[in-house]
């Protein structure tokens, strides 16, 4: 027993002398995130609303959706609506949009990334000049306003609020979605 008691310390005098990071009792697992759970993340931060030069965009409905082995996408119903009574405008068309990216996270802010973050897909019921110039106006503001990588906070939704403060990373690859927590 005293050898033992003497091998801990000097373990822990040779780790103190060394410079190396305290060690820290507890354990870690990987919580593992499908596309239905991700979906009814999604879900509760729904709908979302973006203004886009004189016109809104309404989402609603998000799906998240595995594209291939490194990127995740979000479909949404999207309705553009544009209302401008003084100049006699008033629109309003229904489509589909897609945006996709790479995840990671960042430690240090606590924030979920998106990487290489695109727009995929755009489409109306009513295709047109109107919708020409919804999707045109779009992709403009998504040009001008989305930074690489998309930084957000991590939802506060039931499913990830227990482990919220013990996430070290979030990661995708094959088809799911992993989070790395960690419970000291």
């Amino acid at each position: 027993m005293k050898k033992s008691c003497l091998s801990l310390l000097l373990l822990a005098t040779l780790v103190a002398g060394t410079g190396a990071a305290p060690v820290q009792a507890g354990f870690g697992t990987t919580v593992p995130v499908s596309a239905e759970s991700a979906t009814n993340i999604a879900r509760s931060l729904f709908p979302v609303a973006l203004d886009v030069g004189p016109g809104k965009l309404f989402l609603t409905e998000p799906v998240v959706i595995f594209l291939d082995d490194r990127r995740v996408g979000l479909r949404a119903h999207v309705q553009a609506y544009e209302h401008r009574p003084e100049q006699g405008v008033a629109i309003s068309e229904e489509g589909d949009i897609t945006v996709s990216g790479e995840l990671g996270y960042d430690l240090k802010t606590r924030q979920v990334l998106l990487y290489s973050p695109r727009l995929d897909q755009l489409d109306f019921e009513n295709p047109g000049e109107v919708t020409k110039r919804l999707r045109a106006e779009v992709q403009a503001a998504w040009d001008a306003q989305v930074s690489n990588p998309i930084r957000a906070e991590v939802p506060p939704h039931p499913f990830i609020l227990p482990f919220k403060d013990g996430i070290q990373d979030v990661t995708y690859q094959k088809q799911s979605i992993y989070i790395q927590v960690w419970y000291p």
